[in-house]
């Protein structure tokens, strides 16, 4: 887990409106023109910005595309978790960044970043706190990354395990079951049977680091 700035009064930026894309809001939060904000009663505060975006200073330099060339990364989602205290966002290209804004200092974590997988979608559990990122991979297979949004912890998934070693491992099907509990897929082979795992995410041990896949 990275936090991407403090949360002092002196680190952010008041700013005004984007002149380019509206700006998609949830809650006090907002994204648009490659910068992540908070709403401070009518103006707007950049607490994120991607390299080149140019609203205010870069704050997430590691969140820019790993391959030169293929376009500046951009914001592509803001998640409101079933509490409205968090909400998760991605940013778009090789390269792409899954995080976090909420009610901590500093505001803003990214959970993780990946160079040879793309996030797919983004679940909260019912319990919010827990948030599931879907990877797609080349040849579309796909992965499932749960974490603890709160710590800024990746938490050991059952089915990793299974998955290490076997390069056609797709994780099916997720579905949040309801509190904590997650109720996932996944086929060790094309020809093969899907294995069912129900896990309680909240009893789930970290694994300790957020590297990148």
């Amino acid at each position: 887990m990275g936090g991407c700035t403090g949360d002092e009064p002196d680190t952010h930026e008041a700013v005004k409106s984007p002149a380019g894309p509206e700006l998609t809001r949830v809650g006090s939060y907002a994204i648009g023109d490659g910068a992540l904000f908070r709403f401070d009663g009518e103006s707007l505060v950049a607490l994120a910005v991607l390299p080149g975006a140019g609203v205010a200073s870069d704050t997430l330099e590691e969140c820019q595309p790993a391959i030169a060339g293929l376009g500046r990364a951009r914001f592509s989602g803001l998640v409101p978790s079933p509490d409205s205290a968090w909400a998760a966002w991605e940013t778009t290209g090789p390269g792409a960044c899954v995080g976090v804004v909420g009610p901590r200092k500093p505001a803003v974590w990214v959970l993780g970043q990946w160079s040879a997988a793309l996030p797919d979608s983004l679940l909260w559990a019912p319990a919010a706190r827990y948030l599931a990122v879907w990877l797609t991979h080349p040849a579309r297979r796909r992965s499932l990354w749960v974490y603890d949004a709160v710590e800024g912890e990746r938490l050991e998934m059952p089915w990793e395990a299974d998955c290490r070693y076997v390069e056609d491992c797709d994780v099916e099907r997720a579905v949040w079951l309801g509190g904590t509990l997650l109720n996932v897929g996944i086929r060790l082979g094309p020809a093969e049977h899907a294995v069912p795992f129900e896990v309680n995410v909240a009893a789930t041990p970290p694994v300790g680091t957020t590297e990148e896949l």
